[in-house]
């Protein structure tokens, strides 16, 4: 009976299952859609060095190759676990829809139809950064609307709803377009407080102040509700200091050098590790201030052909141009 036994318990244990092999970890698919920010403009290594240098721009948004970049898309892909396939689709100058690409003459892309037809089925992981070159040219045609008489904030309240609606058709976009994606998005900075908005006249401070703030508060930020995690850059004192955008090959205190990459590409990867919903409010960062009729008026004809700020992304510095330190 001994032996018996001995013999079933060894038949048994032979029977059990061996333990798994782990495979390959698997691939991680990265579609960046963006502008110039996506691009690495300022980064000492871009991904359309050539393009920056030649001082011409791609016509579409094919994929860019930049491995070893120091912009925030590449860094992301290299701080993402496992090996990682990265389709970088960001496009210098473009805004988010053909509605805000029609404010401005000069645009040359929107991501609803230059980025997303060109994205992956098999995408895993979307990440979208938008709003910077709206904010611009929301501004512009404020400022001349203004000039002309008009109430300029009626129209940017209507801008900033058309934004909202806009990034609401671009998800959907993407999801039909990648249904099994993951997705993540950053706010917009108060542009009159990064070093070249505090570069402006007072009254267009307010005007980037009240289109950058209402675009991440109103229409960003409330995707958070959706699921999909929101980088908050609105609320990060990272996003104002001087450091973050000089030196850089490129310096215009708009574009982040690669300090300022660096900490967004670990602010994107925190909010897919552990998600937090962006702040309501984030004094001093969120206070428009009031924008007065005074402040409206003083808003000349001189001090708008002075200003840097709507024309930066569209007109960027040359090769030529000294950064700031």
């Amino acid at each position: 009976m001994l032996l018996g036994s001995g013999l079933a318990a060894c038949s048994a244990a032979s029977k059990s299952p061996l333990p798994a092999v782990p495979g390959p970890p698997a691939l991680t698919r990265y579609v960046a859609l963006g502008a110039s920010d996506a691009v690495g403009f300022n980064a000492s290594i871009s991904c359309d060095g050539p393009a920056n240098a030649a001082g011409t721009r791609p016509q579409r948004s094919e994929p860019l190759d930049c491995p070893n970049g120091t912009g925030y898309v590449p860094r992301l892909a290299r701080l993402l676990p496992g090996p990682v396939e990265l389709i970088n689709l960001g496009r210098s100058g473009a805004v988010l829809s053909p509605a805000m690409q029609a404010l401005r003459e000069g645009i040359p892309a929107n991501l609803l139809q230059d980025q997303v037809p060109r994205i992956p089925p098999n995408a895993d992981l979307i990440a979208i950064w938008v709003g910077g070159n709206d904010t611009n040219a929301i501004v512009f045609a404020a400022a001349q609307r203004a000039l002309q008489g008009e109430d300029p904030l009626a129209f940017i309240e209507r801008q900033i709803q058309q934004f909202a609606a806009d990034y609401q058709t671009l998800l959907q976009a993407v999801h039909a377009r990648a249904p099994q994606a993951r997705l993540a998005v950053a706010n917009l900075p108060n542009f009159a407080l990064i070093p070249l908005g505090q570069q402006q006249p007072s009254s267009l401070r307010r005007l980037l102040a009240l289109v950058s703030v209402g675009l991440s508060q109103r229409a960003i930020n409330p995707l958070s509700q959706q699921g999909i995690p929101v980088v908050d850059l609105l609320c990060d004192p990272r996003s104002y200091r001087r450091e973050s955008f000089f030196p850089g090959p490129l310096a215009d205190g708009f574009h982040p050098n690669d300090r300022g990459y660096a900490d967004l590409a670990e602010a994107f990867l925190r909010a897919l590790q552990q998600p937090v919903p962006p702040q309501n409010r984030c004094p001093p960062f969120s206070d428009v201030g009031s924008l007065s009729p005074e402040a409206l008026a003083a808003l000349g004809k001189a001090e708008l052909s002075s200003s840097s700020f709507p024309a930066a992304e569209l007109n960027p510095p040359g090769p030529g141009k000294k950064e700031e330190t």
